[in-house]
Order: structure tokens, then C-alpha cells, then sequence
């Protein structure tokens, strides 16, 4: 009877696709960081966007989308590259106009020199982490380890 039964598959997932994106390698990264400019690796380095708060800009709105939503756009003011759409709810609370942000997305655009600020296609995803120890490496080549290692205290 045992023979018959068939095989069903786990309700933990064991049997699931790996959908992980692939990390690009070290190659590829080293290639990224060296056509990269400054501004772009900052926020690729620290894995965040620096956008201006409303209270630093204002809140101007672009448009209005078919939901009826204000459309805020924000530009990354490190890289230039980023930018957030923001949709925002305005409605009236009593006497008072209120506004509350609803959702908000990424975008990315090119450089005036043909910049990106991800990686081409098929070159697999690079984390800050990576970069970092990218940016790290390529500023550190002509050092040698044993010299640099020398140099320092020891750490207690």
C-alpha cells in the first residue's frame, strides 16, 4: 500500500524553488566600483537614499493620479539618480485640510554621462556590504598587508 501512495509535497517548503537572486561576483563589482562616480557609490556604500524632508523642501505636488492621489516626486540629493514617488491622501478633517502619505516607490534615472545606479543586467545583485568591501579594496591595493599590519597597534 505504501508503494501506491504518492509523494506530496511539504507544507514547510522543502521542496520550493530557490528564488534567491544570484550576488554578483567579486569581478563584476570591482568593474561597478571603478565606473561608478563618488556620489553614487555613497549611497550604494551606505544602502540608503538621502531625500530632503518636507520640512527642508516643502511639499510640492507633480500630479494627480487616476485614483485621485497628489503625486509627490523626490530626488536623491547624493546621487542624483533616485527617485521617490510618493501618493498622498488629502481630505478634510473639520475645518482642517489633512494629508497623509499612502505609498510611496523607487525609481531610477540615467546620468547625463549614461550613469546608472544599478549594476547592467545579468550582473546578479550587489549588497552595500559588498561595495564597501569593494571601495575598501580598491583604495587599499597598493598597500601591503604585512607593512599595514606592522603599522598598527595591536587591539586590546
Amino acid at each position: 500500500m505504501a508503494e501506491s501512495a504518492t509523494h506530496l509535497s511539504s507544507i514547510q517548503g522543502e521542496q520550493c524553488h530557490d528564488t534567491e537572486r544570484a550576488r554578483a561576483t567579486e569581478d563584476a563589482i570591482d568593474d561597478y566600483v571603478e565606473s561608478a562616480s563618488e556620489w553614487v557609490l555613497a549611497c550604494r556604500e551606505r544602502g540608503v537614499h538621502e531625500f530632503p524632508t518636507i520640512k527642508e523642501i516643502g511639499i510640492a505636488f507633480t500630479a494627480v493620479n487616476r485614483d485621485g492621489l497628489f503625486v509627490r516626486e523626490v530626488l536623491c540629493t547624493r546621487c542624483g539618480l533616485a527617485v521617490r514617488t510618493e501618493n498622498w491622501e488629502g481630505f478634510k478633517r473639520g475645518r482642517r485640510s489633512r494629508f497623509r502619505k499612502v505609498s510611496s516607490d523607487l525609481r531610477y534615472l540615467k546620468g547625463r554621462n549614461g550613469e546608472r545606479y544599478l549594476a547592467p543586467p545579468g550582473q546578479g545583485r550587489m549588497t552595500p556590504r559588498q561595495i564597501a568591501d569593494a571601495i575598501a579594496s580598491k583604495v587599499l591595493h597598493d598597500q601591503s598587508l604585512v607593512e599595514l599590519r606592522k603599522s598598527l597597534k595591536p587591539s586590546e
